[in-house]
């Protein structure tokens, strides 16, 4: 699969549509969701998130969660302590509205996350093994020599959009307006989040089942490091 955080790109030129025909927080946290079920579970399976049927009852349901757990726990805490290069690009967001929003433009945030849940899976489809495309191109199953390896096309498209992917996002984040913010970061908030991450993933290493491949290894730490940024914060406010 694409690396999860590459994907938002797809969605990205849907921004430049007329604000009230699209949700961007919709798109990209939609374009997110269907790797979920890989945290949830902290290993590579998915048996319901890149399924059609998927989108309906799990991917949007998900993905609304996500975008009230981001808007209203994870996003203030970490625009402000994050690098002064993105603070600066970022902090006009954290007067957001997302619940006066969310009750204004519902249709449209459900729509937005569908259509990004949706671009996920499409993209997907070219590069996972058993993608829809994968299994009816054949083309996408020829091995080619590349950097002295036998590597299947579909693996190559899979790690160039990948790369091509993180450059535009982080493209579009260097686009974006910058203002003139403290550079002051609260470490405790950096060590609240490596703690937890390395809690959780003990806690997977001792109670889940063998990691087995270094893609499970890989999930495990993603989805500490997302727990941590929800639990993060409320730590911080318990006095």
């Amino acid at each position: 699969m694409p690396f999860t955080f590459s994907h938002p790109a797809i969605v990205l030129p849907l921004r430049y549509l007329p604000k009230k025909w699209i949700s961007l927080t919709g798109l990209i946290i939609g374009s997110l969701t269907p790797d979920f079920e890989y945290f949830i579970r902290m290993r590579i399976k998915s048996d319901y998130s890149h399924t059609l049927s998927g989108l309906f009852w799990f991917d949007l349901p998900l993905g609304l969660l996500l975008t009230f757990l981001f808007h209203l726990i994870v996003r203030n805490a970490l625009i402000e302590n994050s690098p002064i290069i993105l603070k600066g690009r970022f902090s006009v967001f954290k007067d957001f509205g997302w619940i006066g929003h969310y009750k204004e433009n519902w249709i449209i945030v459900c729509l937005s996350v569908l259509i990004g849940a949706f671009s996920h899976i499409f993209w997907d489809s070219f590069t996972h093994d058993n993608g829809y495309f994968v299994k009816r191109i054949p083309t996408l199953l020829t091995k080619v020599k590349f950097l002295g390896l036998s590597v299947s096309i579909h693996k190559i498209i899979q790690h160039s959009s990948t790369l091509i992917g993180a450059i535009v996002i982080l493209f579009s984040i260097l686009k974006l307006p910058k203002q003139s913010v403290s550079g002051k970061i609260n470490f405790k908030y950096w060590l609240l989040i490596v703690a937890v991450s390395l809690l959780v993933v003990l806690i997977r290493i001792l109670y889940g089942p063998p990691f087995q491949q270094y893609g499970n290894v890989l999930v495990t730490g993603m989805s500490a490091l997302m727990i941590s940024l929800i639990l993060t914060p409320i730590l911080m406010k318990i006095k």
